[in-house]
């Protein structure tokens, strides 16, 4: 899954970050697959990654790719200027819960 970041000059890497539809509900990651896993886990397991240009997308297989409607906080300081998360409209959380539960996230951004 790509999602797309650019043009958001705010929003940061981080060790853990989320994917959020329109109106607060978490899409990624799944909430139930990761109650209990440690981000340091996540991180290891290569579950997020950030790439910067178009060819990078090619290194990735089975890919979907949406456009962040908005990007916020970090859900752990929600009112923290950390900017880590993404926010997809509802067309794009339909097309991103169509991926499956299970996807990799690769934020790419400016």
């Amino acid at each position: 899954m790509v999602v797309d970041v650019r043009g958001f000059p705010t929003f940061q890497r981080a060790q853990s970050s989320f994917v959020f539809a329109q109106g607060g509900g978490q899409l990624w990651p799944d909430a139930a697959l990761i109650q209990g896993v440690s981000s340091q886990l996540v991180q290891e397991g290569s579950l997020q990654t950030y790439i910067t240009s178009e060819g990078q997308i090619g290194d990735f297989k089975n890919v979907t790719r949406v456009k962040a409607q908005a990007v916020q906080a970090t859900k752990f300081a929600p009112s923290s200027n950390y900017i880590t998360d993404a926010v997809l409209s509802a067309p794009a959380a339909a097309q991103f819960r169509s991926a499956g539960k299970a996807c990799r996230v690769v934020y790419f951004k400016d």
